[in-house]
């Protein structure tokens, strides 16, 4: 870029130099010419004077320059004097331009090539009284032959203004270039960018946010499949244990059974925990199966207006015998509230909540289901007096098979997917989610739809 300036600059100058210097020239020439012209004619009347006055006489030891010569005509032409040849060698010169039209007018010019001294000279010729004519010719330098004469300075001149040019051109590109090149396109400094190129410093500017932006997202979205891949791995591995348990059960009890190790009223035993363990197996797909539907929102049903307390109630109804098992009191308060939604999930969340808080409750302990309206939107809340969930561990329970005590979670059975499928099933219908938890008090867990 600084190259390129310097070229141009460089050359701008020599060129406008060169071209003043000829359009001065030109000038300088035409004036010359004129003031030549002038001269010569002055010059030519005052010798046709000074011939009058003096005759031939004026001729004797007459003494001119190299570039004069001063010629006396007759009046049919005949030179009678001439300051450079011979008279009497020279032709009739008649019907030179210059003598024509200064005998028919009195005075006459002409500019021409000389044969005799091989110039451009110009004549200027005077009618004398007598009739003869006095003619005076003086080489008229060009500016050819000027140039010529002067090339060794002309050529000295010209390096000198190229080497001004060169030094000018690059202080000049120099005191464009640097600022330039200083400028933080990031942060630029007003005050030092030049005018012209501010609206490219922000196109630049806003150009390198536009990038930074995409690179943000750019690592947001890495980090985020990288979260994604690795929370598929971690389920797999999730689902190959928890597959794996029931499975390694079912098949030893069947293996004993097989070969007749078991006695023959320990079968009905046997078969029961086969039984159990197969049921398990059927829970833990049944549950894999809804979350991968409410991960890929495959629910066919359509939403419809539900009645939330009446939804409870059924849930309810649904769980009473598993809570009079453990001995919990499990009680429904509230209100008829209708929310819009696919009512298999919502049953789904409701459930999920209150078996947690069974599972995880204490002998003679209670679990209230509570509906209600928050700030005009529908809401129900589960509130247990279980063993509560510690502070480090609250922004982890809805991750899939996480479980807060992995020995309690193994006595009371279940897969680990509750509350996975609590949070996606809120996440369908764009709802919130608020846990509260005091650890050896309880918990209370709210969605908000």
């Amino acid at each position: 870029m600084k190259k390129r300036i310097f070229g141009g600059i460089f050359t701008a100058g020599l060129v406008v130099l060169v071209a003043s210097l000829l359009f001065i020239v030109g000038l300088i020439s035409l004036e010359y010419n004129k003031e030549f012209a002038r001269e010569i004619k002055n010059e030519s009347q005052m010798i046709a004077h000074a011939v009058e006055i003096s005759g031939a006489e004026y001729f004797e030891d007459l003494k001119l320059t190299d570039v004069h010569r001063l010629t006396w005509v007759d009046t049919d032409g005949t030179v009678l004097y001439d300051s450079v040849a011979d008279q009497s060698s020279m032709v009739n010169h008649k019907d030179r331009p210059e003598i024509r039209e200064a005998m028919e007018s009195g005075y006459g010019e002409d500019v021409r090539h000389s044969d005799t001294i091989g110039e451009k000279t110009m004549y200027s010729a005077v009618r004398l009284k007598d009739g003869t004519v006095v003619r005076v010719s003086q080489v008229r330098f060009t500016m050819a032959s000027v140039f010529i004469e002067l090339v060794q300075e002309i050529i000295l001149i010209l390096l000198m203004a190229g080497a001004l040019a060169f030094v000018l051109a690059r202080s000049i590109s120099r005191s464009i270039v640097e600022p330039l090149l200083e400028i933080d396109l990031h942060e630029p400094d007003k005050e030092r960018v030049y005018k012209e190129v501010q609206p490219l410093v922000d196109r630049i500017a806003e150009q390198n946010l536009a990038l930074e932006s995409q690179i943000t997202q750019l690592k947001v979205d890495v980090d985020e499949k990288t979260r994604e891949a690795d929370f598929r791995k971690e389920f797999t591995a999730n689902v190959s244990h928890e597959l794996k348990t029931p499975l390694t059960s079912i098949s030893g009890f069947a293996e004993l059974i097989k070969t007749g190790f078991v006695r023959e009223e320990d079968i009905p035993r046997f078969g029961e925990r086969i039984y159990d363990e197969a049921q398990r197996l059927i829970v833990l797909v049944e549950d894999i199966l809804k979350l991968s539907q409410l991960d890929e929102k495959k629910f066919d049903a359509k939403r419809e207006d539900i009645d939330l307390y009446l939804l409870c109630e059924d849930v309810i109804f649904t769980l009473d015998s598993i809570a009079k098992k453990g001995e919990i009191d499990l009680q429904l308060e509230g209100e008829h509230v209708f929310v819009e939604g696919v009512q298999q999930i919502l049953s789904e969340i409701v459930y999920n909540l209150c078996d947690n808080a069974i599972k995880y409750n204490r002998r003679n302990g209670a679990v209230c289901v509570r509906i209600f309206e928050e700030e005009g939107r529908p809401a129900v809340s589960v509130t247990d007096t279980g063993i509560g969930i510690p502070a480090e561990d609250l922004d982890r329970i809805f991750e899939r098979f996480f479980r807060v005590n992995k020995s309690h979670s193994k006595e009371i059975g279940g897969t680990g997917l509750g509350l996975s499928i609590v949070k996606h099933g809120a996440a369908y219908h764009n709802a919130e989610i608020r846990v509260d938890s005091r650890l050896g008090e309880g918990t209370c867990i709210t969605v908000v739809f």
